[in-house]
């Protein structure tokens, strides 16, 4: 039958059936849509009447291996190939592809819920659907029904607004200095100035930092993609005093700074901080000097408008004194 559905300002008509490549078409208005809908479906009960199909190949590949081809084959993030790898260990992994139905996912949805937080449970579901759409458009099984498509994904949290308080910044990085793990006062206040992720900090190499310029290449990023970070003057200053020019710019491994972390937001009193907070006060704080989206996108590296408005928090009163500085004048 066909499924009919609103897109925007406009309305989506999908006809599918077993056997018969599914059929789509976008309309401006719902009556053409419905018309278009039934044309397909007469088309089709003709089609099947007469014995024809769309010749489909018998899908016999299980979940497990078709999520080893997607990885193999399709360039993805490397947060996604790491989910790839870990649901491959997964009981329904061994399932074919084409024996799995909806109820088949919505147990599945529910049972990593219980393990895992929303988000990753919704980036599985994403994979696996993407993954069934690979098998139909690209490897050939043409008739298979994307058994995952239909799924409701789980309610997603809002997104942290913690920032630094009054007082954590400088009693962070007081103690910082007490505690014996390399760099760590230097971490935390590169993070601060350059918005970078913990992982793109650790992974700095000597050889993508260039002080003359002021730039640091990353050359593997979470989105898959190389960026030049632009240093501030604070930031280079921050590179410029550190004791070494080769390898790692910091010599530490992500379980050491993990551990240090731990001890130092208890010892420092700053509650329930996490380190990636320190990449939401920078961005905030690119907002508070006055960058437009274009520029801060191009330091945080952020490839989507929306989330970086997620990450971004401006300080009320930053904003108070803007409105008294246009007063003013």
């Amino acid at each position: 039958m066909a499924c009919i559905r609103k897109r925007g300002d406009r309305w989506q008509c999908q006809v599918r059936r077993r056997g018969f490549d599914p059929r789509s078409k976008t309309f401006a208005q719902r009556k053409d849509a419905e018309r278009w809908g039934v044309l397909q479906e007469r088309d089709l009960d003709e089609l099947e009447s007469r014995g024809e199909t769309a010749n489909a190949v018998p899908c016999d590949l299980e979940l497990g291996e078709a999520l080893d081809r997607h990885a193999a084959l399709v360039k993805v993030k490397s947060g996604d190939h790491y989910l790839l790898i870990a649901m491959k260990r997964r009981p329904i992994a061994k399932r074919r592809l084409e024996g799995l139905n909806r109820t088949h996912f919505i147990r599945y949805r529910d049972d990593r819920l219980s393990e895992v937080g929303p988000r990753t449970v919704a980036r599985e579901l994403w994979l696996i659907q993407r993954t069934y759409d690979l098998a139909r458009k690209e490897w050939g099984f043409a008739a298979l029904e994307n058994a995952a498509r239909d799924v409701s994904k789980p309610r997603q949290p809002r997104g942290r607004e913690r920032r630094l308080e009054a007082g954590e910044e400088t009693r962070l990085l007081a103690t910082a200095a007490t505690i014996k793990t390399a760099n760590l006062q230097a971490i935390i206040r590169f993070a601060i100035e350059t918005a970078m992720r913990q992982g793109e900090i650790l992974a700095l190499d000597w050889r993508y930092v260039d002080l003359g310029n002021r730039t640091a290449l990353l050359p593997k990023t979470k989105n898959g993609r190389a960026r030049t970070v632009p240093l501030s003057r604070r930031a280079t200053d921050i590179l410029t005093c550190l004791p070494t020019r080769s390898g790692r710019v910091f010599a530490t491994t992500p379980d050491a700074l993990k551990q240090a972390w731990n001890r130092l937001v208890i010892k420092a009193e700053c509650g329930d901080l996490r380190f990636h907070d320190l990449r939401h006060e920078a961005v905030s704080r690119l907002f508070e000097k006055g960058l437009e989206m274009p520029e801060a996108m191009m330091v945080s590296g952020h490839t989507d408008p929306r989330m970086l408005v997620r990450y971004t928090h401006l300080s009320a009163r930053k904003l108070i004194e803007k409105l008294d500085a246009s007063d003013v004048s």
